[in-house]
């Protein structure tokens, strides 16, 4: 199948995203554009703008979205696994990620992390410094924006139909 791709409606913080799958089932990524006309699109991207939607409205801490990780190296996929270990409205450092993958390939990480090609689903945006924010590709502002929403919807103890007391 070839790959197809939809322009999501404009979201809150990240603005208009392109979504791509290879076989209609499967997220192959997730890419933040300049904003565009959405486009008109299937169930399965409806159902991507629903999970984004939930999320960048702190009604949801997970995005129930299947994902497509062909193309990512083995090092990049256990960048993004331990990245995913970061609870909703936490942060971890760069160096915090090399500890779990048992890696002091440190460069390579932060790589990783700025070629995540799952903008929320691996939470790039919770990965920071030790002195700073880090980096992000899509910008600091963003990864702000981001922080603060996960950081206030767990303050007011409303995440969706989660508890911050909850696992």
């Amino acid at each position: 199948m070839k790959e197809q791709f939809a322009i999501l409606p404009e979201l809150p913080i990240v603005g208009t995203l392109k979504i791509t799958t290879r076989d209609g089932k499967t997220l192959s990524s997730i890419n933040v554009v300049k904003k565009q006309k959405a486009s008109q699109f299937g169930d399965f991207f409806l159902h991507c703008f629903q999970e984004l939607e939930k999320f960048l409205n702190a009604e949801t801490q997970e995005l129930a979205i299947p994902l497509d990780l062909k193309g990512l190296t083995p090092f990049q996929i256990k960048v993004l696994k331990e990245m995913k270990k970061i609870p909703f409205g936490q942060v971890a450092t760069y160096k915090d990620l090399s500890l779990g993958i048992k890696s002091k390939a440190y460069q390579a990480i932060g790589s990783a992390c700025g070629r995540n090609p799952f903008l929320l689903i691996y939470p790039c945006h919770r990965v920071v410094g030790t002195k700073d924010l880090g980096g992000f590709a899509h910008g600091l502002k963003m990864k702000k924006e981001l922080l603060i929403l996960e950081a206030t919807a767990l303050r007011s103890n409303q995440v969706g139909e989660f508890s911050a007391d909850q696992p």
